[in-house]
């Protein structure tokens, strides 16, 4: 019976001390205004009736480069009513070059074969691909046409997205990257999740926020 017991104490106490971690914490707990996130000036959502979950990045960021493969197993389980999208921040002017790579990217219609492929190229193989030398040996590479992505880096189309990329970074209030908004309202980034294990299990929390907010309606 004491052995039960004693194993008992052992057992209430090793909860206790995983409670206090804070990937558990972000678990178990709803999300706290002004520690875990914060409320932003609300903003419309580019998808009606969604739940939209926007991801503000930036290539050159190391956080972001390793929170990449946890963001892909994520998104295989989305819920329904929940939309996803990507955000290229852009808070300093050294930070366009990279800006313009995704933008080009995307109208390539590549984005999701290359988005990892970037961070690969620029936080494992070193290369600086702001630098058009290194972008264009590097898009030969995995196979992009070079006169085309020429094109396209040039095109008043990209450099009208580079500059939603600025207005929807200062909108949303963006001081750190990875950061999530989720309904337009909700903001986090790992700095405020404490770690990147606790910053996914916040905006699922956050989610659940802006649903139960919706069916309060």
């Amino acid at each position: 019976m004491k052995q039960f017991s004693a194993a008992l104490v052992l057992a209430v106490r090793m909860a206790a001390a995983l409670l206090l971690t804070p990937a558990f914490a972000a678990l178990a707990a709803e999300p706290m205004e002004d520690v875990d996130y914060v409320l932003i000036a609300p903003q419309p959502a580019t998808v009606p009736g969604k739940i939209e979950v926007i991801e503000f990045f930036y290539y050159g960021c190391e956080s972001c480069n390793r929170l990449e493969p946890r963001l892909q197993s994520w998104l295989k389980s989305l819920p329904s009513d929940v939309s996803f999208r990507r955000n290229p921040a852009l808070r300093r002017t050294a930070w366009v070059p990279l800006t313009r790579v995704y933008y080009a990217l995307e109208q390539f219609g590549e984005i999701e074969r290359l988005h990892e492929k970037v961070y690969q190229a620029v936080h494992e193989d070193g290369l600086n691909l702001g630098n058009s030398s290194e972008l264009y040996k590097w898009a030969q590479k995995v196979g992009l046409d070079r006169g085309k992505l020429e094109q396209l880096l040039d095109s008043d189309l990209v450099s009208t997205q580079v500059q939603r990329a600025r207005d929807a970074t200062v909108a949303y209030g963006i001081t750190a990257t990875p950061s999530f908004v989720v309904d337009g309202r909700y903001m986090t980034s790992g700095g405020m999740a404490g770690s990147l294990e606790a910053l996914l299990p916040i905006v699922e929390g956050l989610i659940a926020k802006a649903r139960m907010a919706r069916r309060l309606k």
